[in-house]
């Protein structure tokens, strides 16, 4: 058997197989008693057409599919073995000749990240600022959830009420909203892009048992569904109005909407919150452009399968999402107006993507010798189940299996390589033992913002295949 390689890119290599001649007859006679016994040939009892005839009958191609059939994952085992190739999946048949015969495989080869000196990147991070708008924002909302609502009288509707109302509307003829009792509140600053219908212009001005009919645009958005951008006819009739009276803003505010003697009090929690949210989101924000700039100055292959894999795992898990909203996959698309063709390959540059900052992650971890103990995963697990109450044993029993576990420990790896990066370009990592661990990780690190509970990402070794 002679066997030839070529490198291609995306980290594959092209496989060329020629068969010797006499493993093909002695493979070519086998097939021709395999058909005799399969196909019933005129003037000969089942299996006993000789060859010639077989061939006649059923034509040479009908044996060299046999052949190819069993010589295939043969030549192909042995051809791993003779050229030490480890593939990272199944390899793809992109040809084959006859006389002589020859199988022209495409193998993929495991995923491989340079990351260069990523150990001198350095990014600046800044604190983020609480911003004392934010803080009065805050208050008037406890201000709006503590206001006093009572009949207004027969008074003119103005900004700030509460205004019951029946409606009804048609968008082209066809019934559009149509409600009794409904209930806003009136307000004369209004959004030009909101994404819902406000009445309160048309509604201003008007006196409890008063109509009025007028247009409105429907917003352009997905909620509306057919209807959005279009013109819809309205017809409404003011049933009561009731006037809100806000508390004022003072000690006695805070002391009714928690454990606050003075308004200054609750002034500094909301702004401690505020702060604490902030610095999560500005963490998380850093993070990410930390694992984007490495990505952006590393090497990395990974064959092309890999990014069909990885669309198959962003389906499946938006498959799951649907579902637990009772809905299948099918109507979102609907409601996307995408064909499934459509939606694959619109997620292929985000798959893409992925799998690059889940390789940088994984080579990250491996370069700093980062692992994740059992001890560890069992701590993890303690703080899930806390959050369980009565059903803690069970979810601590969901979350010991094998598959949990693993995925725990990969999202623990993941965790730990965004810190080290993180520390990494903040000038702030520990330094590298002059000899590196030779070790793997413990497990594949999973892409960045993979969740705890899912299984390991795309990035995750997988056992070499080995057959075509």
């Amino acid at each position: 058997m002679k066997v030839t390689t070529e490198a291609r890119e995306n980290r594959q290599i092209a496989v060329t197989i020629e068969v010797e001649p006499e493993q093909v007859e002695a493979a070519m006679a086998r097939a021709a008693r395999k058909l005799a016994q399969k196909h019933k040939i005129p003037g000969f009892r089942p299996g006993k057409a000789p060859r010639a005839v077989i061939e006649r009958t059923l034509g040479k191609q009908a044996l060299y599919e046999e052949v190819i059939d069993e010589l295939g994952p043969l030549v192909y085992h042995d051809a791993l073995e003779q050229q030490d190739i480890d593939p990272y999946g199944p390899g793809e048949m992109e040809d084959v000749q006859f006389e002589p015969l020859i199988f022209k495989l495409v193998v993929p080869l495991k995923p491989a990240a340079n990351l260069g000196d990523y150990r001198s990147l350095r990014l600046p991070y800044e604190p983020p600022i609480v911003d004392e708008h934010d803080v009065e924002h805050q208050l008037e909302h406890l201000r709006e959830n503590q206001a006093i609502v009572e009949p207004a009288g027969d008074v003119l509707a103005d900004d700030n009420m509460v205004a019951t109302l029946d409606i009804e509307s048609t968008v082209e003829g066809k019934e559009f909203i149509n409600q009794k009792g409904a209930t806003i509140t009136l307000s004369e600053s209004l959004d030009p892009d909101a994404e819902v219908i406000d009445f309160s212009d048309q509604i201003i001005g008007l006196k409890p048992g008063e109509d009025k009919t007028f247009n409105l645009i429907v917003p352009d958005t997905d909620g509306y569904g057919d209807f959005r951008g279009k013109n819809a006819e309205f017809k409404a009739h003011l049933v009561e109005l009731k006037k809100r009276e806000l508390p004022a803003l003072d000690d006695a505010l805070a002391q009714t909407v928690g454990d606050f003697e003075t308004l200054d009090a609750l002034k500094a929690q909301i702004r401690s919150e505020l702060a604490r949210n902030l610095e999560r989101q500005a963490e998380a924000a850093y993070s990410d452009k930390v694992i984007d700039a490495i990505v952006a100055q590393a090497a990395i292959e990974f064959p092309l399968q890999l990014v069909e894999s990885e669309t198959d795992s962003m389906i499946e898990h938006t498959e799951k999402r649907m579902k637990a909203q009772n809905l299948t996959m099918d109507q979102y698309l609907a409601a996307l107006g995408k064909s499934k063709e459509e939606y694959r390959t619109e997620l292929k540059p985000s798959a893409e993507t992925r799998l690059r900052r889940g390789l940088a992650l994984n080579q990250i971890i491996k370069e700093e010798g980062l692992t994740v103990s059992e001890e560890e995963v069992d701590q993890q697990i303690n703080l899930m189940v806390e959050s369980y109450g009565p059903q803690a044993d069970a979810a601590r029993k969901a979350f010991s299996n094998k598959e949990a576990r693993a995925a725990i420990q990969i999202d623990l790896l993941s965790q730990a390589g965004v810190k080290r990066a993180v520390a990494i370009a903040r000038g702030e990592a520990p330094a590298l033992p002059e000899t590196a661990p030779a070790a793997e990780p413990a497990m594949p690190a999973a892409e960045p913002t993979a969740p705890a509970a899912e299984a390991a990402s795309p990035a995750t070794e997988a056992a070499p295949a080995e057959s075509a």
